[in-house]
């Protein structure tokens, strides 16, 4: 249990975080037991979760120098409530692949590490629309036989990454999602809906594109599966060049 002087000092800390006094959050880190993977959430969030919310990428960089490379903690087991890792939080910003590429190098299993819905980290630059976040991981995830594993890309309730950028109305990904990825076209989720099922229940989709009505295009649904991909890469690439 803690004893008063470090219960203050993780109020501090924590202060520090939500005021954005980062030089504070240096000096409170050094004295703090557990330094930047200390938890000061009410979520369980480590300085570092905290840092990769506010977008901190040098912040981030100089908080993970203070961590040991043969430390007692690896990074891909310090999790916060959601099951979401430093790589989770980070992913969600194209702005720190920088420090995407420190952390994997740090510690190579955040990169497939799950959280409690099953999402590996690339789930989170999908969400949020992240292309170039989302190609890093991509990459990175690519196995050197080159057979990519649908597994990797999908979450428990049968969610793909190409249902998530569809249901986030991130379309530029999702088409990135489609051309790349073309198998998970006609994943379905548990619910049994494939991405074009997503689409066809987006209405925001029809306002965008060259497909005018929901009946005209949950006609497309009817086609076969040889002509889905092209069919729907093409209705991707009508909403991002016309939104």
């Amino acid at each position: 249990m803690a004893d008063n002087n470090e219960t203050k000092q993780i109020d501090d800390l924590r202060e520090a975080m939500m005021q954005q006094d980062y030089k504070e959050v240096r000096r409170l880190c050094s004295e703090v037991p557990e330094g930047p993977l200390q938890r000061i959430s009410i979520y369980n969030d480590t300085v570092l979760h905290m840092a990769a919310h506010s977008k901190q990428e040098d912040l981030l960089l100089d908080l993970l120098n203070m961590i040991p490379p043969d430390g007692n903690h690896r990074l891909s087991n310090i999790k916060n409530n959601d099951g979401n890792t430093i790589l989770h939080e980070v992913a969600t910003s194209d702005a720190m692949k920088n420090v995407a590429v420190v952390l994997l190098q740090r510690d190579a299993d955040l990169l497939t590490n799950p959280n409690d819905l099953g999402e590996k980290p690339i789930f989170c630059a999908a969400r949020f629309g992240q292309s170039q976040m989302f190609e890093f991981l991509a990459k990175k995830m690519k196995p050197s036989n080159n057979v990519i594993s649908t597994e990797c890309f999908q979450r428990k309730d049968g969610k793909t990454v190409l249902h998530i950028s569809i249901a986030t109305e991130c379309f530029d990904l999702a088409l990135l999602i489609a051309q790349s990825l073309p198998f998970l076209i006609e994943q379905r989720d548990q619910s049994s809906m494939t991405a074009l099922h997503y689409l066809a229940c987006n209405p925001t989709a029809f306002q965008m594109g060259e497909i005018q009505t929901r009946r005209e295009f949950i006609e497309l649904l009817n086609i076969s599966k040889f002509e889905a991909p092209t069919r729907l890469v093409k209705f991707f690439s009508s909403i991002c060049i016309i939104g």
